[in-house]
């Protein structure tokens, strides 16, 4: 259903969308499933052509190898601030490439597995997914977005466990960006054990994929009023 929608919003666009700035290619010169794709016509005048085809390919249908993100729309937004967050995701895919990167509406979003971040049952973060938050801050610190820091667990075992632990877990991976330049005032940890599953826990790989710390990312209001004003938003 979703794919049909997708060539079809793209052969009723294909035509405007090359006479307007030429055709959409991949930020990173990578194809294939894991390629997140930017769009070259954000900002285009009624914002039908620049809601952002990376946004559709990467939408609700869109999955990677370690993690889950639920609760997707598969809205589509244009302009100057579709275009912002579509490079966004670009650059933190980029960063984080074991990670699940989705544009959805005018929100990235990130999951991270908790076996990459954390070892089973523990809230301190992993060498190497110290290295991999510390390359995303590079981009999050200056970034025009608030960030809100979710910490998942699956439903195994008992919440008065889970609930504390996805807390410390987000807790860690907010307190760790901001020691690497994220301004605090910006971002939100939240811990919801194991009530919001990305899919269900009915097998030990969907469990798996619940098990995950997720950012959900936003523009602010300076970018927003920057859309209002059809002012640009720099390279960010």
């Amino acid at each position: 259903m979703k794919a049909n929608i997708v060539v079809k919003f793209i052969a009723v666009f294909s035509t405007a969308a090359f006479l307007a700035t030429g055709c959409a290619t991949d930020q990173q010169g990578q194809g294939g499933e894991f390629g997140y794709k930017k769009t070259t016509i954000g900002a285009v005048s009624g914002g039908a052509i620049g809601a952002g085809i990376g946004a559709l390919a990467g939408g609700k249908s869109h999955r990677g190898r370690n993690a889950a993100i639920g609760g997707l729309s598969g809205a589509v937004v244009g302009g100057a601030v579709g275009l912002y967050m579509d490079k966004q995701a670009a650059k933190l895919k980029q960063q984080m490439p074991e990670a699940e990167v989705v544009r959805d509406g005018d929100k990235v979003y990130v999951a991270l597995p908790s076996g990459i971040l954390f070892d089973l049952g523990k809230d301190a973060l992993k060498p190497a997914a110290r290295d991999s938050l510390a390359k995303a801050a590079t981009t999050l610190r200056t970034s025009e977005t608030n960030i809100i820091i979710e910490g998942h667990t699956d439903s195994t075992g008992n919440n008065s466990i889970n609930q504390p632990l996805s807390e410390r877990r987000a807790r860690n991976v907010m307190n760790f960006l901001a020691s690497n330049g994220v301004p605090a005032s910006r971002m939100t940890a939240v811990g919801y054990g194991s009530s919001r599953p990305a899919v269900p826990n009915d097998t030990e790989a969907n469990r798996a994929l619940n098990r995950r710390v997720q950012l959900e990312i936003s523009p602010n209001e300076r970018l927003k009023a920057q859309e209002g004003k059809g002012t640009g938003t720099g390279n960010n």
